[in-house]
């Protein structure tokens, strides 16, 4: 008999895919099954959006931002496993939340910035080691700190997200 341990708590929907050290042919089986399931829902065009526009923006940042002193200032070069985090991050997010504007840092990290006016706006740095610094305003609330990218984007960015987003006016 196989045992298959897989976390299903996750932030968004297409990532991460449940991970196990099960092994053998039935782990094997449902390990394909369940990828064959996450290809199917990354088909879907509401499932997609917001990540796939997520990356065309850093795709774009990318290109700009390739070569050392890309800003004339002597930036260094968008850093690729940051590169890969952001991928990450980005499949992870909710999907009904808004495609953020994404910058790069001077430092080579990515910057996801998600900004509605002066008073409310929140961004997150992604480093190459999968530390995530972020900070945001919501109105006369400030919130700011590092956390880190693992299996899931942590609650306390999704918190802060969410207040993003938010339209009740609080």
């Amino acid at each position: 008999m196989t045992v298959v341990a897989a976390s299903l708590k996750r932030g968004g929907l297409l990532y991460p895919l449940p991970s196990s050290s099960a092994i053998g042919d039935d782990a094997k089986t449902l390990k394909t099954m369940i990828q064959e399931v996450w290809n199917m829902l990354a088909q879907s065009l509401a499932v997609r959006q917001t990540a796939e526009a997520g990356i065309v923006e850093l795709r774009r940042a990318q290109q700009v931002a390739s070569k050392p002193n890309w800003d004339g200032y002597g930036a260094l070069p968008l850093d690729a496993r940051a590169f890969q985090h952001v991928v990450r991050f980005l499949q992870a997010l909710p999907t009904t939340m808004p495609v953020p504007d994404v910058g790069v840092d001077p430092d080579g990290e990515i910057d996801l910035l998600w900004h509605v006016d002066s008073r409310k706006t929140f961004s997150v740095s992604i480093g190459s080691n999968g530390r995530l610094t972020y900070s945001g305003l919501f109105g006369d609330v400030q919130s700011y700190g590092t956390e880190w990218l693992f299996n899931e984007i942590p609650q306390t960015i999704l918190f802060n997200l969410s207040r993003v987003v938010d339209t009740s006016g609080r």
